[in-house]
């Protein structure tokens, strides 16, 4: 586990929209130099469409009309966009997928981390669309309880390991 990017400091930073729950981020949003320069995993669209089924919003970004590409699948949920013109976030397969969970999640629904990694897991393992589910690239970005900035628990390997990141999650919560 290592040390993240103060999440909402830096999307204020970017003039993005601050995630206080769940979120699909950048994976190279704490060395963007603008939201322009977003590059999200390609399965990206492809989570936002599973947690949409099972009611969960993603508060990621740069969320607005980017979840539903190439999935065929929407749930009526719309995000706003943080400012009157959207990004145009691009794909890149050299970035990780990036999840985040705020303290307000824990507060909200716990077992809704378990739900959300479900998801996760189901994309990988089941969509033709993503890469390997014996590969997946994961970054777990976690805020800390009280305001003292994030953790990240770098992930590479099975998706079908991904429920050991819930206990992670917790711990970053508990201040392990």
């Amino acid at each position: 586990m290592k040390s993240f990017v103060d999440v909402g400091a830096r999307a204020r930073e970017l003039g993005c929209r601050v995630p206080v729950v769940i979120a699909l981020l950048p994976g190279n949003f704490s060395t963007a130099a603008n939201a322009g320069e977003f590059r999200y995993h390609p399965a990206t669209p492809y989570i936002r469409s599973a947690w949409q089924r099972v009611n969960m919003r993603d508060e990621g970004p740069s969320g607005a009309g980017f979840g539903d590409q190439g999935s065929g699948v929407s749930s009526g949920i719309r995000t706003p966009a943080p400012n009157p013109q959207p990004l145009a976030p691009s794909v890149s397969t050299n970035v990780p997928l990036a999840v985040f969970f705020g303290p307000g999640l824990l507060l909200d629904a716990p077992d809704r981390l378990t739900v959300a990694l479900a998801m996760v897991l189901r994309v990988f393992a089941n969509d033709p669309h993503c890469a390997s589910p014996r590969d997946v690239p994961l970054d777990v970005v976690v805020e800390r309880p009280g305001g003292n900035g994030c953790a990240c628990v770098e992930y590479r390997g099975d998706a079908c390991e991904l429920s050991e990141l819930a206990r992670a999650v917790r711990e970053v919560w508990a201040g392990e």
